[in-house]
């Protein structure tokens, strides 16, 4: 099992055993085939047993997640999370932040400023990633945006931010960095 493998069969749904077809199973009570798929490495039964059985849920993923495939590193951290786990969850993230994955360094931000921990998030978000988790925050105009962005990273002038001229009628802003 490979990371580039479980990413090209999660995204194609191609020599799997798709998510309609795991859920059909478990209505019907086909539970141990599903248990038995999931010991096999099949990624959508693995993921549904976690979701319904959350004390397991590390022992079922964590197969995936040392592939250090971020699609299973992310449900694992949404279910540490679900869990009261934040800790575990922001932990089981930061490696994929360190190296610089995308979609890891919009989640991380995200899960620290759901649990009032955006501060630390700062130091680690890239440019062009700052305004990524603040649309659960809250933004309708600039002056929000300011504001928003104020709250979100634990005081002004954490980030620097500039208003590009047609964004009083567009409202479209660029930033240009962490202070």
């Amino acid at each position: 099992m490979d990371a580039e493998d479980l990413d090209y069969r999660a995204r194609t749904q191609s020599g799997c055993i798709p998510p309609d077809v795991v859920m059909r199973l478990i209505e019907l009570g086909h539970t141990d085939e599903v248990e038995l798929q999931a010991g096999r490495g099949k990624w959508f039964c693995a993921l549904e047993l976690a979701r319904r059985r959350p004390e397991q849920a590390a022992a079922l993923l964590a197969p995936f997640v040392a592939t250090g495939w971020w699609t299973a590193a992310r449900a694992m951290a949404e279910l540490l999370e679900a869990q009261g786990r934040v800790g575990e969850a922001i932990d089981l993230v930061r490696p994929f932040v360190a190296a610089g994955h995308r979609h890891a360094l919009h989640f991380h931000g995200g899960l620290l400023t759901r649990h009032g921990r955006a501060g630390e998030a700062a130091p680690t978000r890239r440019r062009r990633y700052c305004w990524s988790s603040l649309p659960r925050i809250g933004r309708t105009g600039a002056s929000s945006r300011c504001a928003s962005i104020t709250r979100a990273t634990g005081g002004p002038g954490t980030l620097w931010c500039f208003w590009t001229p047609s964004a009083t009628t567009t409202g479209s802003t660029s930033c240009s960095g962490w202070s």
